[in-house]
């Protein structure tokens, strides 16, 4: 039995570990991948159910949507890059040399999943957007919603240059979808990287803002004791997942700048780390938007058209119409009163004690956050009480 050359045990050794990694990865995606699979079906009932099923509603399901088709997508290119790695090197016949068979592996279609990974990510800023035109589309302020837009447009043009490089320029791309040649597609490739971080930080700045609006205008004619509005929560949920998004994002730049890639790849260790988080990337960009959409819902404030508007001092028909309804608060310490008028909006609050909200002069001036249309249509329950919009 002849034994193997230097070259080609140099070269079954990279297919072996090449081939312990794609397994671990692959089965870490497809548990990742359930998960995904499993709070899709929950959001869509969500989304697509009678009472909520709106416009806005649909679209957001249909974004969602397609980032899980793309997800999957890239989930099913990494199950079929690693079996063809295996059939080209392990379990082939051909007359060619290990190491020519290996290099077959670099025509695989790596880079494939940098494009869908790009319109994904465009996809995500999208929900993203919304969000923050939600609390900003009545308002005086509203000219700062371009600003995020200004960036999405920029990130579908990195998209579409990526998808460009894939289609005819791309000569070496990485194993793990990264390009490496030419400078102009990797540049693209981390262009895109930074204007969706961008998207990101500047979203959840917009948001953190009209938060401490809120809790400077509404939160302090609140009891000290009380809780937090359901607003405030769904606020606080966007703000905070915000942070852990741009975060995310903030790694892929980092990972693609300078040489911190070759210092990924370092060490085995390292390498294999980093092969396992790149191949889990995707699942983790599309399920941020899903778990937001469940956890707002859990909230039972799923404000699609919310804003937080201009200041101005409540109608005087609102005022007269408060003061009636004085006596009623008067009734119980949890008591409910509600103002209500055909196709208002309203903002949900917490009421511990309702005569200090009633007799401070600055709410009466305050910027008032305005919630969804659903909650005129649902019973109020608890220490809430609706207040008709200006």
């Amino acid at each position: 039995m002849s034994s193997l050359s230097d070259a080609d045990a140099e070269t079954l050794q990279s297919i072996g570990h090449d081939t312990i990694q794609n397994i671990v990865a692959i089965c870490v995606e497809a548990v990742l991948w359930t998960i995904y699979l499993v709070l899709i079906v929950i959001a869509g009932n969500i989304l697509t159910q009678k009472q909520r099923r709106t416009t806005i509603s649909l679209v957001t399901f249909t974004v969602v949507l397609l980032m899980f088709l793309m997800d999957t997508s890239i989930f099913f290119i990494d199950v079929n890059n690693a079996v063809k790695e295996i059939m080209f090197t392990l379990t082939s016949s051909s007359d060619m040399s290990l190491q020519d068979r290996y290099s077959l592996t670099d025509n695989l279609p790596w880079p494939v999943e940098s494009a869908l990974y790009a319109f994904m990510s465009n996809l995500g800023d999208i929900i993203v957007i919304w969000r923050v035109y939600a609390f900003y589309h009545r308002g005086k302020d509203r000219w700062v919603v371009a600003i995020p837009c200004a960036l999405l447009v920029g990130s579908f043009i990195t998209s579409g240059l990526i998808s460009f490089c894939v289609s005819k320029l791309s000569d070496n791309p990485g194993a793990t979808g990264n390009f490496i040649n030419p400078p102009f597609c990797k540049n693209v490739q981390l262009a895109s990287y930074c204007t969706t971080l961008a998207t990101t930080g500047v979203a959840t700045m917009l948001i953190s803002y009209k938060t401490w609006r809120y809790r400077r205008t509404i939160g302090r004619t609140l009891h000290k004791s009380s809780n937090k509005t359901r607003m405030e929560r769904v606020m606080t949920i966007l703000i905070e997942s915000g942070i852990l998004y741009f975060f995310f994002f903030l790694e892929a730049v980092v990972s693609d700048s300078g040489n911190v890639g070759e210092l990924e790849e370092s060490t085995p260790g390292l390498a294999f780390a980093s092969t396992v988080w790149t191949f889990m990337t995707s699942h983790i960009m599309g399920i941020y938007p899903v778990i937001i959409v469940i956890l707002v819902h859990l909230q039972r404030s799923y404000i699609e058209p919310a804003a937080i508007v201009g200041s101005g001092p409540l109608p005087s028909s609102q005022a007269t119409s408060t003061s009636m309804n004085r006596s009623r608060a008067w009734s119980g310490s949890r008591a409910v009163a509600s103002i209500q008028r055909p196709h208002a909006h309203a903002i949900e609050v917490n009421v511990h004690e309702l005569h200090t909200i009633q007799g401070d002069a600055d709410f009466r001036k305050s910027n008032v956050a305005f919630a969804d249309d659903e909650f005129l249509d649902k019973p109020v329950h608890g220490d809430t009480k609706l207040i008709e919009s200006a």
